[in-house]
């Protein structure tokens, strides 16, 4: 049966809610330990630090890897999915992230099965099966995206933007801002997204990276603080 866009877009719009049930609510990917620690205080601090996850990290590694995962795809080339996504678990030194990463990948697979019962899953599933890939989520989103048939940009770009509405909500419990305030700094930062992935969406997959140490040695710390709202 065709699907029409309008129908694929919305579809794949569900993916982006930030209330999808795999477990974000309960990370702030490090930024727990820079509030608790005084280093992010203000909004605008807030801003740059979600700026330079974006062209440090987010672009760089998520986003190289599913460049990787669609090219893989689309040869029908499960080794290749196993191969971007255990690089992605590797690539994350923090132990809090690698695990978050992967229980989060493994939730929207199986809220996938349910939601989205006419995609097919086998390739991912192979991945898994026979080459021990992981299912970082990632990856998991690149999958499912390249089944809805949405293109590579929007697909990656929709990643971005959950992570940095996951960063803004866990503002929200983290520090003294509003929900207006916390949507006026989503709307700001939708431009860097793009600009962001447009920097490097032409570099092939394999040179996926990440430069943001300083946010890797703060995740890292987090679990040893005192009192702590957030997994990771």
């Amino acid at each position: 049966m065709q699907t029409s866009s309008t129908i694929k877009l919305l579809r794949y719009a569900q993916l982006l809610d930030s209330a999808l049930p795999i477990g974000g609510f309960s990370h702030s990917s490090g930024l727990e330990t820079y509030t608790a620690e005084g280093v992010i205080r203000t909004s605008e601090e807030l801003a740059s630090f979600i700026r330079s996850q974006l062209t440090g990290s987010l672009t760089r590694l998520d986003g190289l890897a599913m460049k990787g995962v669609y090219e893989a795809a689309a040869n029908n080339n499960p080794e290749g999915i196993a191969f971007y996504d255990k690089r992605l678990f590797a690539q994350r030194s923090p132990r809090e992230l690698r695990e978050s990463s992967h229980k989060m990948g493994k939730r929207l697979v199986k809220l996938a099965r349910s939601i989205y019962t006419d995609l097919d899953l086998d390739l991912l599933d192979i991945s898994v099966r026979d080459h021990r890939a992981l299912c970082c989520l990632p990856t998991v989103h690149a999958y499912i995206a390249f089944q809805l048939e949405i293109g590579l940009d929007e697909a990656v770009t929709g990643h971005l933007y959950t992570a940095v509405t996951a960063y803004v909500n866990s503002a929200l419990r983290l520090m003294p801002i509003g929900q207006t305030e916390a949507q006026r700094l989503i709307q700001e930062l939708i431009l860097d997204i793009e600009a962001a992935w447009n920097a490097v969406k032409d570099t092939d997959p394999t040179g996926m990276s990440s430069y943001s140490f300083a946010q890797e040695i703060y995740a890292m710390r987090h679990e040893t603080l005192p009192a702590r709202l957030f997994m990771s």
